[in-house]
């Protein structure tokens, strides 16, 4: 009988402490030449922490790694490089003012002769211009990466690590800021990366990529190893099931309530950038979805609506007269209130507490003469943190340590604490895990039922139909048209957002 090849890596009994938490318990980890591997699991769940000690961020408190058999010591990042291991971040760790071939060898430059070293350019664009093309991106080396789109960017993050010869490469949600045909590409470099023997450790909450693209889910809850399922025998519900511990019955929750009158009309609005004009009402106790392809105008429609950008033209009515916000804080004295699809740039103010992150918006109501009321923004807060389950040890832990659906019901939790009459959600479920998500799904049907008017972007199709009581579809800035509910098909709204309706 012939010996078995040993896994590429191999972690056992990892376990991870940090003050008053126990973020690993005993974790495995298991990964063959040429595979694919899911990770998955909730925020929270330990995803994160299991991969920074692979890549030699954190070191573990117990446990043993062993690379093809044998047990190492990663000893830092710069340990972990020299292993093979390579780590893409969902926050792309790239300079934006260096060119292509300046970021894949910052740190690692070619050096010419002479006293003062001088790069050798030359080498550095021919070896650069080997890996773009090995990734398939078509662009010289002396590109500007802040001239790239987010999809060209992943790649050279991909092409960075061949060039330090990686044979593990973890991606982070590399998807979530993607369009679909970046997404397509990302797909096919997986695929040859496969060929070529490199293994893959794929972080996604998206269910749809995970049976696609990947051969095995290794899943994790609450810092612990769940188990493994080879993924042409897995489904949708059982990798959730896995992930959350129980059945989900439902990841929307039914509404029975009857939209009100209306609330907020839009006549003729034409926003900046495009000479299109949109017009559309919603009623009270309403979903209003909004769906469309990356660049279709969704989030720009919703700056003028929330009074971020001004509109060059149209008009809006809201609440029983006319509506015309030159600001946000014109917005929020009506009580129209945004949820922006970037938590981390426009929704926290991330060295801040969850207490302070909630009271920030509506400060001066927590000021009776000239200090800060305390005890009442603690009370809002801790009411806030109950109603939305917001998992953290107090309201005083800072939002930076949470995970993303905590840092989403943070930015949720400080307009409802202001009781807002129009809520606009920009992406409110954007790299967040199923479970905060169907919490969301349940908060937002909560709202519509006591009378809250909602419009909610989202460009997850299966998210947008579940929720919405009609779906508003964009196409190149233009409202290609309005769906009702009884008439939200997959296919009709996919033929608005791309033109062919």
């Amino acid at each position: 009988m012939e010996p078995t090849e040993p896994k590429l890596l191999s972690m056992r009994g990892i376990v991870k402490r940090f003050p008053g938490v126990l973020a690993l318990d005993h974790v495995q980890l298991d990964l063959s030449r040429g595979e694919v591997l899911a990770l998955a699991g909730e925020n929270g769940a330990g995803k994160s922490t299991l991969m920074k000690i692979l890549g030699g961020v954190h070191e573990p408190d117990e446990g043993e790694i062993r690379i093809d058999g044998q047990a190492v010591k990663i000893g830092g990042v710069a340990g972990s490089k020299k292993l093979g291991i390579a780590l893409i971040h969902q926050e792309l760790l790239l300079a934006p003012n260096l060119d292509i071939a300046g970021n894949i060898f910052l740190g690692e430059e070619a050096s010419g002769w002479g006293p003062l070293k001088k790069l050798d350019r030359a080498v550095m664009n021919a070896e650069a211009a080997k890996l773009l093309a090995r990734v398939g991106l078509m662009a010289k080396p002396t590109t500007l990466v802040g001239d790239l789109t987010t999809g060209q960017m992943q790649m050279v993050e991909i092409a960075k690590a061949l060039s330090r010869n990686a044979r593990i490469i973890v991606m982070d949600e590399p998807t979530s800021s993607l369009t679909s045909g970046e997404s397509e590409k990302l797909f096919e470099i997986i695929a040859e990366l496969k060929r070529n023997g490199i293994a893959i450790v794929y972080i996604s909450h998206r269910m749809e990529e995970i049976l696609r693209i990947t051969d095995r889910v290794t899943v994790m809850r609450d810092g612990k190893y769940v188990g493994d399922i080879q993924t042409k025998t897995a489904t949708h519900d059982s990798i959730i099931s896995m992930m959350i511990g129980r059945e989900l019955s439902t990841l929307f929750p039914k509404r029975t309530g009857v939209p009100g009158e209306v609330v907020l009309k839009v006549a003729s609005l034409r926003v900046p950038g495009t000479f299109h004009r949109v017009s559309f009402e919603v009623r009270r106790g309403e979903v209003l979805g909004f769906a469309g392809l990356v660049g279709s105008g969704r989030t720009e429609l919703m700056r003028a609506l929330f009074g971020v950008d001004r509109p060059l033209s149209g008009s809006m009515w809201f609440n029983a007269s006319d509506y015309v916000p030159r600001r946000p804080a014109d917005a929020i004295d009506r009580g129209l209130f945004l949820v922006p699809e970037d938590r981390k740039l426009h929704g926290l103010v991330l060295p801040m507490t969850i207490a302070q992150n909630i009271s920030l918006p509506d400060i001066a109501n927590y000021k009776p003469r000239w200090w800060l009321a305390r005890a009442k923004e603690a009370e809002v807060a801790e009411n806030q943190k109950a109603r939305l389950n917001i998992k953290a040890p107090s309201i005083r832990q800072k939002a930076v340590t949470l995970s993303g659906g905590n840092q989403q019901k943070i930015v949720l939790g400080k307009w409802l604490a202001m009781n807002p009459k129009l809520l606009i959600l920009d992406e409110p479920t954007r790299g967040i895990d199923v479970g905060a998500k169907a919490e969301i799904y349940r908060q937002i049907a909560e709202l519509a039922g006591q009378g809250m008017t909602i419009i909610m972007v989202s460009s997850e199709m299966e998210e947008v139909i579940g929720m919405s009581d009609r779906i508003a579809v964009m196409h190149e800035r233009r409202l290609a048209g309005i769906l009702d509910k009884s008439d939200c098909q997959e296919k009709k709204i996919m033929a608005l957002m791309t033109g062919k309706a």
